[in-house]
């Protein structure tokens, strides 16, 4: 059973090595989440699959509260447990370095308006700061609908009570396994791609660990074949290939 820190302890400065190993054992504990929360899905578990992906994210974003201050400390700032402090204990901060991916959609009439135009030019930033509202949102978003999906709460809505098996749908907790299936995938590519000190030793971890890239469908949460992941490639090359068709056709 963990112990918890003295105030003394929480004072001790942390090596950046010390802090990089923090941030592959997240990895690799986002990425277990990530799995189970995958299998939680396959079987119709909802509510409890939404958990472990708001759980995953959270991992995620404590991955990157470590490879953050390894970096600090490596440039000879001081960093302790209690220099890190709510950003470690407190579920907001987590989530938010998480930067849970979000989409953003506006309703519009009419046909699309010409690109480069003012008019798409406005579309774009509107889009853009609905974009940011939403990404603001988000780590809040994620604590309540993880309140929702956990506790058999009295409401004051019929019936009167929460009960998670009842009201999460299917397509919340795809919307939550999703992202954060999305945002592991990004965040091992940006730690693969991190050229630093830091950044190498934490994807030298990660590939110590062999935690693999995310192998599912994310429509039907089925792990891909090898034939499956050709054929994707294949078309890929092809709508490519189409798209610069269409563009050479078109000069």
């Amino acid at each position: 059973m963990a112990t918890k820190k003295t105030s003394a302890q929480r004072q001790i400065p942390l090596s950046a090595d010390v802090l990089t190993k923090g941030a592959i054992y997240a990895m690799e504990e986002a990425w277990i989440l990530l799995q189970d929360a995958v299998l939680l899905i396959q079987n119709k578990r909802y509510p409890s699959s939404l958990v472990l992906a708001t759980f995953c994210l959270e991992q995620l974003g404590r991955a990157e509260i470590y490879r953050e201050n390894a970096k600090h400390a490596l440039a000879g700032k001081p960093v302790t447990l209690g220099s890190m402090g709510r950003a470690l204990t407190d579920h907001l901060p987590k989530l938010f370095k998480a930067q849970i991916p979000v989409t953003a959609s506006l309703a519009i009439t009419g046909e699309p308006p010409t690109p480069g135009s003012e008019a798409a030019i406005q579309l774009a930033e509107r889009l853009a700061a609905i974009r940011k509202i939403n990404e603001r949102e988000a780590p809040q978003k994620a604590l309540d609908v993880r309140k929702r999906a956990l506790h058999v709460d009295r409401i004051q809505t019929f019936p009167g009570w929460n009960r998670p098996s009842s009201v999460i749908t299917r397509g919340e907790a795809d919307s939550w396994v999703s992202a954060a299936d999305v945002r592991y995938g990004l965040l091992r590519s940006e730690l693969e791609r991190d050229n630093t000190e830091v950044g190498k030793k934490i994807w030298a971890g990660i590939e110590q660990l062999q935690l693999p890239e995310s192998p599912w469908d994310i429509w039907t949460w089925q792990e891909e074949t090898a034939e499956d992941k050709k054929a994707r490639e294949l078309l890929g090359r092809a709508l490519l290939g189409t798209a610069t068709a269409g563009v050479g056709g078109s000069i």
